[in-house]
């Protein structure tokens, strides 16, 4: 369901920044085995062979408060996406996608996890914004709305109703990224995910030379 069309007097202009679990901690998780092995729990696993990181990323369920009463279940599905090249420009070092949508799940967490992807190589882009509590409907603040770029391991969990892009694929070499995404759902639209959109849309800026410093 679209909630509302943003009509922009003036594009922002947003730099991706690297993911760390701490620049998006107010969006919710993020799963990095190398930003978190050393600043959560930990345990031996495996007869030592494996070491476990405890609670690193937030899942939520929140859809006993949905107005349907509609009954949710959780789901593993699966997301081929390709890199949106038609909103993509590339110069020199640095290339800017249009965004143009935010969506959210109003009522759970949205984990996406990269599948077979270079573990040194930045893969996708991330967008997400503050909620504008002004607002009856909690829309999206036009303002406040910050971009991560992300390596192949890393995987992001979008609080339960953050706004955010859907996933934006910038490893143009590849054919698509698959994702395995952890939800709950109840099959009531307006309830699984609500919209907005940005007219023109925002620019944001990113690069895919190196990697993300730890």
């Amino acid at each position: 369901m679209v909630l509302k069309t943003f009509e922009l007097t003036q594009r922002l202009h947003i730099v991706a920044e690297p993911l760390t679990p701490e620049s998006f901690a107010p969006y919710g998780g993020v799963i990095s085995a190398d930003h978190q092995i050393s600043g959560v729990n930990t345990s031996q696993a495996n007869y030592g062979t494996a070491i476990k990181l405890h609670k690193v990323a937030p899942v939520v369920n929140n859809y006993k408060i949905a107005p349907s009463g509609k009954e949710e279940t959780a789901n593993w599905n699966i997301f081929r996406c390709k890199a949106p090249t038609h909103l993509i420009k590339h110069g020199g070092s640095k290339s800017v996608y249009l965004s143009k949508v935010l969506e959210r799940h109003p009522f759970t967490t949205q984990t996406f996890l990269p599948l077979g992807q270079d573990l040194h190589k930045i893969s996708y882009l991330v967008i997400v914004a503050e909620t504008d509590q002004s607002t009856k409907e909690k829309l999206p603040n036009p303002k406040k709305i910050r971009a991560f770029v992300c390596k192949g391991n890393q995987s992001v969990t979008y609080g339960a109703g953050i706004w955010h892009a859907p996933m934006v694929v910038i490893d143009e070499t590849i054919p698509y990224l698959d994702f395995a995404v952890f939800i709950h759902e109840n099959g009531v639209a307006d309830e699984d995910c609500q919209e907005c959109y940005f007219e023109p849309g925002n620019n944001v800026e990113y690069t895919t030379l190196g990697s993300p410093k730890l």
